[in-house]
C-alpha cells in the first residue's frame, strides 16, 4: 500500500508563527495556490481513496488538489494536534511557553497547557493506519491531507527509526506532498 501524505496549504495563522491546532482557519491565498500546485504535482496519480481531515484548511487543499476526480472522505482520527491553551498564540519558542518543556518529547505523559501529548497523535496516526490496512488492499494507493503536527506522527510510524532519532525531526511544509510505502 502507498500513502501519500500531504499538509494543507498556507493559512494566515502559519505566516503569524500562531499555533492552530484544532482551530478550523480556511486557507489563505497563497494556500490555495498551493493546493493548486498540488494538484499538478500529483495530476498523473491514480488514487484508490482520498482521505482528508474535516478542519477547512485540510478540507479546502483536498478539495482543490483533487477537484471533482475524486469523492473525500473526512476523518476525525486526522484532525490535528491539540495545542490546547496556547492555540491562537504566537509561537517563537514553545519551551519558552511550556517552562522549557519539549512538547515533542515522546516520553512524556503530561504537558503543561493541556497540549496533546505525542503518545496520543500517535496513536491517532496508527489506528488511522490500521483502519486503511482493513478497508483496502495491500496495492491501494491513498492520498491523506491533513496537518502539520499530524503529519510528523505519520512519518514517525511509517518511516524507519535509528535508536536516538528525534520525533518530529520530519515536518511537511504546507501543500508538501510524501510517498510512503507500507
Amino acid at each position: 500500500m502507498k500513502i501519500y501524505l500531504a499538509r494543507h496549504g498556507q493559512t494566515d495563522w502559519n505566516l503569524e508563527m500562531r499555533a492552530q491546532g484544532r482551530i478550523d482557519l480556511s486557507l489563505n491565498a497563497t494556500g490555495r495556490a498551493q493546493a493548486e500546485e498540488m494538484r499538478e504535482n500529483i495530476k498523473d496519480l491514480e488514487f484508490d481513496a482520498v482521505y482528508a481531515s474535516p478542519l477547512k484548511r485540510a478540507a479546502e487543499t483536498a478539495e482543490i488538489a483533487v477537484g471533482d476526480r475524486y469523492d473525500i472522505n473526512y476523518h476525525d482520527l486526522l484532525i490535528e494536534r491539540s495545542f490546547g491553551d496556547f492555540e491562537g498564540k504566537i509561537i517563537e519558542s514553545w519551551s519558552e511557553l511550556v517552562d522549557g518543556v519539549n512538547i515533542d518529547d515522546i516520553d512524556l505523559d503530561k504537558i503543561p497547557g493541556d497540549v496533546e501529548i505525542v503518545k496520543s497523535v500517535i496513536k491517532r496516526a496508527n489506528d488511522f493506519v490500521d483502519y486503511l490496512k482493513q478497508k483496502y488492499d495491500d496495492g491501494a494507493r491513498i492520498l491523506v491531507v491533513g496537518h502539520g503536527g499530524m503529519s510528523k506522527a505519520f512519518d514517525w510510524i511509517l518511516s524507519e527509526h535509528e535508536e536516538g532519532d528525534i520525533y518530529g525531526a520530519t515536518h511537511l511544509g504546507n501543500a508538501e506532498v510524501k510517498e510512503y510505502e507500507i
